[in-house]
């Protein structure tokens, strides 16, 4: 019976080691697992190659929310391109991602079909400038298929463009500004339906101005409506069609979003106000439809769903609110949304359910804040643009990245190997035969680590 017990009490104290056992041997591989991402991230600009290898090491030993996450960003950041260093205040793109114009000290044209092509190494430079303006280009919009465009500054009419072959623009016309003085007739921000054939401007006097530009070289003004009188416009996005925009506005004494009505463009009706939290005038975007709306600044950014235009509903806020939000892109299918503001990162969001935003990724590499970004229609195309210069991201392939971050990075790369003095270098010296298995060799295959 003692012999019994003993082997009983035994069998239970090695139960009760092995389980501490491996419970110690769990938390020292999620450890280093951390540790490894930590050290990804820290060399993600300087020694991407490095960066992806500690990535995908991290998610071999332990896969979790962080380290996915982490080798995520580190996958994306690879597919990121410097399209040009000058200063930048504004960047839109076609639907289809290949034409995009650049705004700085003047408006530059970009085929950017080379940039998308990996065979391809040396990338076309700008390929037209938008000129013919008195003063400095601050602002631009640009149909869905690329053939029309709007430019304008704080001075002089808004000009219409016939992008029909963008290497060869063609002003088609002018657009005056409103019924007010010259000075309050400057255009602050201006929109295009998809089909660009309808225009809308804000102005500094608060007019809203609706252009019919089915003739590009003969627009029609359609209406002259008075939107605001003591504050002045922010932002202004149009739905696909033309048929609603909403208007962000600002100054010290007045904040607000409003949604407008502009089904008869002879006669825009203000159908409903956002009811923000605190001062709330920064960036907006809307999906194709009008049924999704983005709104941002330093407090948060928040998403609003408006199925019927008189009652928008606010249906979620973002996890992951950014230091201050300065532009922001959404796909026509509203599934896909781009952040970006003060800091160096702008951040890719899934917004399939509108009311629980994913983070997909950061797009990162700036040292200086994103002043406008864009989307094309798919998702599969990125810029960004700020004082540190333009990049472009190419993200075709993000889905299958974000699915299995794992798989992807493997599937380009299966021979990947950390060689035993980097190794010790990033992970302070652990044992690499616990993750080696029975392999002798002197560099450590990250993709079949046990």
């Amino acid at each position: 019976m003692l012999a019994v017990l003993l082997a009983v009490s035994w069998g239970v104290a090695g139960l009760v080691w092995k389980r501490e056992h491996d419970r110690a041997s769990a938390q020292e591989r999620i450890a280093l697992a951390h540790g490894l991402a930590l050290h990804a991230a820290e060399l993600r600009d300087a020694a991407p190659r490095m960066a992806l290898d500690l990535g995908l090491a991290a998610v071999e030993i332990h896969s979790d929310e962080q380290t996915r996450a982490g080798l995520i960003d580190t996958m994306v950041g690879m597919r990121d391109y410097e399209l040009t260093s000058d200063a930048s205040g504004e960047v839109v793109l076609s639907g289809d991602g290949r034409i995009a114009l650049v705004g700085g000290d003047e408006m530059s044209v970009w085929d950017l079909t080379t940039w998308l092509d990996p065979k391809i190494v040396n990338k076309a430079d700008r390929i037209a400038v938008l000129k013919d303006h008195r003063e400095g280009l601050s602002m631009t919009a640009l149909s869905g298929d690329g053939r029309t465009a709007l430019t304008g500054g704080d001075v002089g009419d808004t000009i219409v463009w016939d992008l029909t072959h963008p290497a060869k623009p063609i002003r088609a016309a002018a657009l005056a500004g409103g019924k007010n003085d010259e000075d309050d007739a400057s255009v602050l921000a201006m929109a295009l339906s998809r089909d660009g054939r309808t225009a809308v401007t804000a102005d500094l006097g608060g007019d809203l101005t609706v252009w019919n530009l089915t003739d590009r070289s003969r627009p029609v003004r359609q209406s002259v409506t008075r939107i605001l009188t003591s504050a002045i416009v922010s932002d202004l996005k149009l739905s696909a069609d033309g048929g609603i925009a909403v208007i962000s506005s600002g100054n010290l004494s007045s904040d607000g979003v409003a949604v407008w009505d502009l089904s008869d463009p002879s006669r825009p009706v203000k159908s409903a106000d956002l009811a923000l939290p605190g001062k709330y005038a920064g960036a907006t975007a809307m999906s194709a439809d009008g049924h999704v709306i983005l709104v941002g600044n330093g407090h948060g950014a928040e998403v609003w769903k408006l199925d019927d235009k008189s009652r928008p509903v606010r249906t979620a806020a973002f996890d992951e609110p950014l230091a201050d939000i300065y532009g922001m892109a959404l796909t026509p299918d509203g599934k896909t949304a781009l952040l970006a503001g003060a800091s160096d990162s702008a951040i890719l969001w899934d917004l399939s359910d509108p009311s629980r935003p994913a983070r997909l990724a950061a797009l990162k590499g700036y040292t200086r804040e994103i002043n406008s970004v864009a989307l094309a229609a798919d998702g599969g195309v990125a810029l960004a643009a700020g004082p540190g210069g333009v990049s472009l991201w190419d993200l075709r392939d993000l889905a299958e990245i974000v699915a299995d971050p794992e798989r992807a990075a493997c599937g380009v790369n299966p021979g990947t190997e950390i060689s035993k003095a980097d190794w010790a270098r990033y992970t302070g010296g652990a044992d690499w035969s616990d993750y080696k298995g029975g392999d002798l060799s002197d560099a450590l295959a990250v993709c079949f680590i046990r």
